[in-house]
């Protein structure tokens, strides 16, 4: 356990780095009900939030690398924030590039086959659950929720790999048209992107590299 005991100071930036992916998860959510609904003011409200945890990245890394100077600091408790809010700086990347990708096919009225569209809105929301879990696993420092978040990912990783099989059997066979499959698979991608650093996140926090 990396954190058995845990300064005031350090256990609110654990809670703020949490706090991220629970906006994370708000901010997925924008973009779930922008790609159902084809409403890109819903993206623009969802990179608008993007914008905001950006600068709470900014604010917690400059706390962390000033606590790392200090005497008094646990450089391993720091050192292991730190690497857990890098990855979900990495992870938010992964959502901004997500969300340009949905706001393209709104925009360009891009139309995706049914079952592309059913498998893109299962993936969104099976990463819903696991913001929320790793909000959760970092903010309250349990080591014991790690599994369960880790466990999600992979399942996610394997569907999406899967999805991706049936997705090239689609375009051959002339079920997805050939201008949907870019935006299917760059959707796709983005997904992967974020829940791989969020694993790593968690994964992290706990001095598991």
């Amino acid at each position: 356990m990396s954190f058995p005991h845990i300064s005031e100071d350090l256990k609110s930036v654990s809670v703020r780095i949490g706090g991220m992916c629970f906006t994370a998860e708000a901010v997925l959510r924008l973009c779930i009900d922008g790609f159902i609904g084809h409403k890109a003011e819903l993206i623009g409200g969802a990179q608008e939030r993007t914008v905001s945890l950006n600068e709470e990245g900014n604010q917690l890394g400059k706390l962390l690398r000033d606590k790392a100077t200090e005497r008094t600091g646990n450089k391993e408790q720091i050192k292991y924030l730190l690497a857990t809010l890098s990855s979900v700086r990495l992870a938010l990347n992964g959502l901004d590039s997500l969300s340009r990708h949905v706001k393209f096919k709104i925009d360009e009225k891009i139309i995706l086959s049914d079952k592309g569209f059913d498998e893109i809105r299962y993936l969104f929301h099976a990463s819903l659950d696991i913001l929320k879990s790793a909000g959760d696993t970092i903010a309250n420092r349990k080591e014991s929720f790690m599994k369960y978040v880790m466990d999600k990912c992979a399942n996610l990783e394997i569907l999406a790999r899967q999805y991706a099989e049936r997705h090239e059997e689609r375009l051959i066979t002339g079920i997805c048209l050939p201008d949907a499959s870019p935006v299917y698979v760059c959707i796709v991608d983005s997904v992967l992107t974020v829940v791989w650093h969020i694993k790593n996140a968690v994964t992290r926090l706990f001095g598991k590299w």
